[in-house]
């Protein structure tokens, strides 16, 4: 049986984490079960090269073109067997088009993996924070069919507003993010950050434990995301994030680090750098918030630390220790081949999509059996 779904999603292809790393790596494994995917993404790559600067005026007018394009996507969504709404199907507004879709008959699954029911912007787009109707995810949730959570904390969100709820991890290309077959040669102990914009945040708030590593002999702090971070006093090598570079650069880190805040929006991270990290055979030291209690077993596959004085001890560990590093980037990546690979999180991906759809035909054929049954009683 084959299945045709269109995919809404934010942004364009192999860019933001949260599709790439769900989405866009899964469709050629959904292939496999009989599910093909188009992507149809709202900004285009003139919007996505704006959305973190303060051109409002400029940034009005391709999101306005972007809308008035994915009025024509909507409109197509009856050619296929289902809809896939990846966050939301505009990046900003209430739930209008979700609504639209619902009313043309083509049931909805809804994917989403942060806390993205909570208001949370970035400094360039805190006057138009109203726009982003954070309360909209409850509405998509409801009119959906299915909904997949990226972790148990978003999953306990959507089962308020529908029982219907799977949670499937994001996940990792394991050939692709692998440990180098060639060991890093010895030199500077390189303590690494991976991410984007919008968690970079959490890194600059860490400078003052950042600025106590630094000042260690023969460490360098190494930094790769989309922007120069602000962290005065804290010396960093910065690497421009680039698909064709981020396996290599990652290949340089000793440790690789996720400090977070213990608030509602970290709370619904999917520890995504974590399980880059340990995919990559790198030891990950993390703040104990959300999926990364559920990933990391402290000093069996990982670290983890709370405060600043835990940060360094653990940290300064892992320099003086290359076995320990060596044990736990090992016990990592063999967590993430276990529980969060690729292909086990497209077969789970897929299951949610083939068995929404055979519901949705049991339905169907429960309701019109008994129309039939009256007219063939009616002909007696």
């Amino acid at each position: 049986m084959s299945i045709s779904i269109c995919a809404f999603v934010p942004y364009p292809r192999n860019l933001a984490p949260s599709q790439r790393f769900r989405i866009e790596q899964w469709i050629p494994h959904l292939a496999e079960y009989g599910v093909s995917v188009d992507l149809v993404p709202f900004a285009d790559h003139k919007l996505m090269g704006l959305l973190h600067r303060r051109n409002l005026v400029t940034k009005a007018a391709l999101s306005a073109n972007a809308l008035i394009r994915r009025l024509g996507h909507v409109a197509r969504v009856r050619r296929y067997d289902a809809v896939l709404i990846h966050r939301s199907v505009c990046i900003a507004g209430p739930a209008t088009l979700e609504r639209l879709i619902a009313l043309l008959g083509r049931p909805i699954i809804f994917d989403f993996d942060d806390a993205i029911f909570e208001l949370h912007t970035t400094e360039a787009n805190r006057r138009l924070a109203w726009m982003k109707f954070p309360a909209k995810t409850a509405t998509i949730c409801r009119i959906s069919a299915h909904v997949v959570a990226g972790n148990s904390y978003l999953a306990d969100y959507a089962r308020r507003h529908n029982s219907r709820v799977s949670i499937v991890p994001t996940s990792v290309d394991t050939e692709r993010y692998r440990p180098p077959e060639v060991p890093k040669p010895e030199g500077r102990f390189i303590v690494g950050w991976t991410g984007s914009s919008t968690s970079q945040a959490h890194l600059e708030s860490f400078a003052p434990v950042l600025r106590e590593v630094t000042k260690w002999p023969n460490v360098e702090l190494r930094v790769i995301s989309d922007r120069t971070p602000v962290m005065p006093e804290v010396p960093f090598a910065w690497r421009r994030w680039s698909p064709a570079t981020e396996v290599k650069d990652l290949a340089q880190f000793d440790v690789g680090i996720m400090p977070m805040p213990d608030d509602r929006w970290a709370r619904g991270k999917c520890s995504l750098k974590a399980l880059l990290y340990m995919s990559m055979g790198i030891p990950a030291v993390c703040s104990p918030v959300g999926t990364n209690r559920e990933i990391i077993q402290d000093g069996a596959n990982g670290l983890l630390a709370s405060t600043p004085e835990e940060w360094l001890g653990k940290i300064r560990a892992l320099a003086s220790q290359p076995e320990l590093r060596k044990r736990l980037g090992a016990a990592g990546r063999g967590t993430v081949l276990e529980q969060y690979s690729m292909t086990k999180c497209a077969g789970l991906f897929a299951r949610v999509i083939q068995e929404t759809l055979a519901a949705r035909a049991k339905a169907a054929s429960s309701i019109a059996a008994p129309e039939s049954s009256a007219t063939l009683h009616s002909w007696e």
